[in-house]
């Protein structure tokens, strides 16, 4: 079974403008929270994002085969788990260990849940092809 790179690199260009959108629309509240003025992100800022986007991306796909989510029902269920057990988490430990706002992680925890669940709904696409078993998800070509 291979990653189906297609899904992979729509969602994660996809993930990319959304999350740009998004800190384009609360850009004032994350600047405010931090204390800067907003700027915009350096080339290298988003070529490394869209590199982290990719990574991931296969890593949610390579997840969601292997768990045997064979809808987009338990895939959106998984990729929930994903996000509340390892992303959620894991900014929840700058909060309580280092002082971060709580308005700074959920600006970010928010970023996180959308660009998870958006990446689960490119993945799970169903391709018409010939002999896929019905309802299959997009996620591994196979």
């Amino acid at each position: 079974m291979r990653v189906n790179y297609w899904a992979v690199g729509a969602a994660a260009v996809t993930t990319l403008v959304a999350s740009a959108v998004y800190y384009i629309v609360f850009g004032g509240v994350w600047a405010s929270l931090r204390g800067v003025a907003p700027a915009p992100p350096h080339a290298w800022e988003l070529v490394a994002q869209l590199g982290r986007n990719v990574l991931e991306i296969v890593i949610l796909a390579v997840l969601l085969n292997r768990l045997q989510a064979g809808t987009r029902r338990q895939a959106f269920g998984y990729a929930l788990l994903i996000w509340l057990g390892f992303q959620a988490m894991m900014i929840a430990g700058s909060v309580l260990h280092e002082g971060y706002p709580i308005g700074l992680y959920l600006l970010h925890v928010g970023d996180a849940l959308m660009t998870t669940l958006l990446a689960t709904f490119i993945l799970t696409l169903r391709f018409r092809r010939a002999g896929a078993a019905p309802g299959r998800a997009a996620v591994i070509d196979g």
